[in-house]
């Protein structure tokens, strides 16, 4: 067996001498990519209107987010009392707004979670007008990081905002009722492994091959130079259409990207498992995730209420609603 040892090692440094020599070029490569996807996202339009009237409750949609992202909650971290006071906060909300109980207990849904901690989902149904058309599964996570070493850990923007942004769809289509079947979810465990996305389907809160969509709400109410992204359409570029109607009168720059992988968009963070849409994805259920960059206060103590910029949010909100209005009326998605 010996003398295979020489030429295995003059092999492998072979090898090693070949990697070391392509490195530069292939770091080259990537950053040629980067730069081509850069040009691609900065080529879609900007924002192409700043007046609108407004569709969605403004006031009760800013209460919603002060409430979950107050103090009293404490950072909504799944064990925490806090988290008890932001569900019942949540089920009290999704009853008002008339929303169909759809969990294992009325809105509940508890599965435990791999650090044995109970976790609890709200599922609420709207029934549509279409009852033969397929669902579309509107999601944000409320959970966050909770107290830690005597900081709160808000979590406003990470993810208050998806979830109040989610409460104020709902009630929008309370009164303008949609043509598919909607079901609103606010998940728990996003911070530990999306445990609580994946729980909907292994509990089969969800059936994956009776979904039409899931729209996605993760992060959207910090201005970064206007800026909201939809992540999805390169998996599923049926849905570029709609994101590109909606380009046509935003009220904020809406770009599609951050879902490429680095063979096509080199260094360009890829979102396209950053969030709960990971766990639909995995299971061939198309989806959309709206949100915006990462920022100085993402996972900080300082992510609170008072750093959100209310006027964008709301106009990323609308921009949302406009993208879910333009796929509900649609007969390609079924």
């Amino acid at each position: 067996m010996k003398r295979y040892i020489k030429p295995t090692l003059q092999l492998l440094f072979g090898c090693a001498l070949l990697l070391a020599a392509a490195w530069p070029f292939y770091q080259s490569h990537l950053q040629q990519l980067s730069k081509a996807e850069q040009t691609r996202l900065a080529a879609q339009p900007l924002a192409s209107r700043s007046d609108y009237q407004p569709r969605l409750d403004q006031l009760q949609q800013t209460a919603d987010f002060a409430t979950l992202a107050g103090a009293e909650m404490a950072g909504r971290l799944a064990g925490q009392a806090g988290m008890v006071k932001a569900r019942q906060f949540l089920v009290k909300r999704f009853d008002e707004l008339g929303l169909v109980p759809a969990g294992t207990d009325g809105y509940l849904h508890s599965y435990r979670a791999h650090d044995e901690v109970v976790g609890i989902n709200i599922v609420g149904r709207s029934p549509g007008l279409v009852m033969a058309l397929r669902p579309i599964v509107i999601t944000a996570h409320y959970d966050h990081l909770g107290e830690q070493d005597g900081k709160i850990y808000h979590g406003a923007d990470d993810n208050v905002s998806g979830v109040a942004a989610m409460l104020a769809l709902a009630d929008y289509f309370r009164r303008n009722p949609s043509r598919h079947p909607l079901i609103f979810v606010a998940i728990d465990h996003e911070e530990q492994g999306m445990q609580g996305a994946a729980a909907l389907f292994k509990d089969a809160i969800l059936d994956p091959t009776r979904l039409a969509l899931n729209i996605n709400l993760d992060m959207l109410s910090r201005d970064t130079n206007q800026l909201l992204f939809a992540v999805g359409t390169y998996q599923h570029p049926q849905l570029l259409p709609f994101i590109e109607l909606a380009q046509k009168n935003s009220l904020v720059t809406l770009r599609a990207g951050h879902d490429r992988p680095r063979a096509v968009a080199g260094h360009t963070p890829d979102w396209s498992r950053a969030s709960d849409h990971r766990e639909f994805a995995d299971r061939q259920v198309p989806f959309l995730y709206f949100g915006v960059p990462d920022h100085v206060d993402y996972h900080q103590s300082t992510d609170t209420f008072e750093r959100a910029d209310l006027a964008f949010y709301h106009k990323v909100s609308d921009t949302v609603l406009s993208v879910l209005l333009l796929i509900d009326q649609s007969d390609t998605v079924q």
